[in-house]
Protein backbone atom coordinates (compact mmCIF):
# COMPACT_ATOMS: atom_id res chain seq x y z
CA UNK A 1 0.00 0.00 0.00
CA UNK A 2 1.02 3.59 -1.05
CA UNK A 3 -0.53 7.06 -0.89
CA UNK A 4 0.15 9.04 -3.94
CA UNK A 5 -0.67 12.69 -4.65
CA UNK A 6 -3.81 13.03 -6.57
CA UNK A 7 -4.78 16.03 -8.48
CA UNK A 8 -8.18 15.45 -9.86
CA UNK A 9 -10.95 14.61 -7.13
CA UNK A 10 -12.83 12.71 -9.65
CA UNK A 11 -10.26 9.61 -8.89
CA UNK A 12 -11.96 8.93 -5.52
CA UNK A 13 -14.37 6.78 -5.44
CA UNK A 14 -17.88 7.75 -4.26
CA UNK A 15 -18.40 4.61 -2.51
CA UNK A 16 -15.33 6.24 -0.11
CA UNK A 17 -17.26 9.27 0.29
CA UNK A 18 -20.30 7.62 1.00
CA UNK A 19 -18.62 5.32 4.35
CA UNK A 20 -17.71 8.46 5.40
CA UNK A 21 -19.99 9.21 9.41
CA UNK A 22 -21.12 12.28 9.01
CA UNK A 23 -24.38 11.85 7.38
CA UNK A 24 -24.42 15.61 6.08
CA UNK A 25 -20.98 14.76 3.60
CA UNK A 26 -22.06 15.48 0.42
CA UNK A 27 -20.53 13.45 -2.33
CA UNK A 28 -21.07 15.89 -4.88
CA UNK A 29 -19.98 19.21 -3.48
CA UNK A 30 -16.60 17.60 -2.28
CA UNK A 31 -15.84 16.72 -5.86
CA UNK A 32 -17.32 20.53 -6.91
CA UNK A 33 -15.40 21.75 -3.90
CA UNK A 34 -12.11 20.42 -4.63
CA UNK A 35 -11.51 20.86 -8.44
CA UNK A 36 -11.17 24.34 -6.93
CA UNK A 37 -9.00 24.00 -3.74
CA UNK A 38 -7.05 21.73 -5.85
CA UNK A 39 -5.11 24.09 -7.37
CA UNK A 40 -3.63 25.04 -3.49
CA UNK A 41 -0.38 24.21 -2.92
CA UNK A 42 -1.76 23.69 0.80
CA UNK A 43 -4.61 21.48 -0.05
CA UNK A 44 -3.39 17.62 -0.21
CA UNK A 45 -4.98 15.03 -1.97
CA UNK A 46 -3.71 11.17 -1.20
CA UNK A 47 -4.76 7.90 -2.89
CA UNK A 48 -4.26 4.96 -1.04
CA UNK A 49 -2.93 2.63 -3.40
CA UNK A 50 -3.14 -0.83 -3.49
CA UNK A 51 0.12 -3.25 -5.60
CA UNK A 52 -2.00 -3.42 -8.06
CA UNK A 53 -2.56 0.78 -8.42
CA UNK A 54 -6.29 0.21 -7.55
CA UNK A 55 -7.80 3.10 -5.10
CA UNK A 56 -8.41 1.38 -1.85
CA UNK A 57 -8.59 4.91 -0.02
CA UNK A 58 -7.71 8.54 0.13
CA UNK A 59 -6.69 11.32 2.67
CA UNK A 60 -7.57 15.03 2.61
CA UNK A 61 -5.02 17.47 4.16
CA UNK A 62 -4.48 20.44 4.12
CA UNK A 63 -1.64 23.32 5.58
CA UNK A 64 -2.14 26.53 7.45
CA UNK A 65 1.22 27.90 6.53
CA UNK A 66 0.82 31.06 8.66
CA UNK A 67 0.37 28.83 12.04
CA UNK A 68 2.27 26.01 10.13
CA UNK A 69 -0.51 23.86 11.18
CA UNK A 70 -1.45 20.64 8.93
CA UNK A 71 -5.39 19.80 9.69
CA UNK A 72 -6.26 16.25 8.56
CA UNK A 73 -10.03 16.64 6.59
CA UNK A 74 -10.69 12.98 5.89
CA UNK A 75 -9.18 9.65 5.90
CA UNK A 76 -11.52 6.96 4.11
CA UNK A 77 -10.14 3.51 3.40
CA UNK A 78 -11.88 0.35 2.11
CA UNK A 79 -13.45 -0.86 5.65
CA UNK A 80 -11.40 -4.38 5.81
CA UNK A 81 -8.31 -2.10 5.52
CA UNK A 82 -9.30 -0.43 8.82
CA UNK A 83 -7.33 -3.47 10.81
CA UNK A 84 -8.17 -1.98 14.24
CA UNK A 85 -6.63 1.15 13.66
CA UNK A 86 -3.71 -0.25 11.85
CA UNK A 87 -4.62 1.88 8.94
CA UNK A 88 -4.56 5.48 11.17
CA UNK A 89 -0.86 4.25 12.05
CA UNK A 90 -0.17 3.84 8.55
CA UNK A 91 -1.22 7.26 7.86
CA UNK A 92 0.20 9.00 10.32
CA UNK A 93 3.68 7.76 9.35
CA UNK A 94 2.91 8.97 5.66
CA UNK A 95 1.97 12.15 7.22
CA UNK A 96 4.86 12.56 9.80
CA UNK A 97 7.36 12.92 6.02
CA UNK A 98 4.89 15.63 5.37
CA UNK A 99 5.33 17.62 8.92
CA UNK A 100 8.86 17.19 9.37
CA UNK A 101 9.14 18.05 5.87
CA UNK A 102 7.49 21.19 5.91
CA UNK A 103 8.63 22.02 9.40
CA UNK A 104 4.99 22.45 10.90
CA UNK A 105 4.62 22.89 14.45
CA UNK A 106 1.41 20.44 14.75
CA UNK A 107 -0.96 18.45 13.34
CA UNK A 108 -4.90 18.62 13.88
CA UNK A 109 -7.56 15.40 13.02
CA UNK A 110 -10.88 16.02 13.84
CA UNK A 111 -12.08 12.37 15.25
CA UNK A 112 -15.14 11.07 17.03
CA UNK A 113 -12.91 8.64 18.30
CA UNK A 114 -10.34 9.98 20.37
CA UNK A 115 -9.46 7.10 22.07
CA UNK A 116 -7.80 4.92 19.30
CA UNK A 117 -5.72 8.23 18.26
CA UNK A 118 -4.32 8.75 22.01
CA UNK A 119 -3.51 5.44 21.57
CA UNK A 120 -1.07 6.65 18.78
CA UNK A 121 0.18 9.37 20.92
CA UNK A 122 -2.81 12.12 19.92
CA UNK A 123 -3.30 14.49 23.06
CA UNK A 124 -6.69 16.22 24.06
CA UNK A 125 -6.06 19.58 22.48
CA UNK A 126 -5.49 22.12 24.95
CA UNK A 127 -8.18 24.28 22.73
CA UNK A 128 -11.64 23.65 22.18
CA UNK A 129 -13.30 22.65 19.04
CA UNK A 130 -16.56 24.77 18.99
CA UNK A 131 -19.37 24.98 16.55
CA UNK A 132 -21.81 26.96 15.11
CA UNK A 133 -24.89 25.65 13.26
CA UNK A 134 -27.69 28.43 12.60
CA UNK A 135 -30.16 26.46 13.30
CA UNK A 136 -31.44 28.59 16.24
CA UNK A 137 -31.83 31.37 14.26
Amino acid sequence: MKFERCTNALFVPRSLLGQLPDNEFDADRFYEFMSIALESPTQMLYLLLDDDNVVRGFLWCEINVLEKVMFVNTLSVDKELWGGGEMVKFAMEFLKGIFHNLKLNKAIWITDKPALFERFGFQISKQVLLEYTGKEE
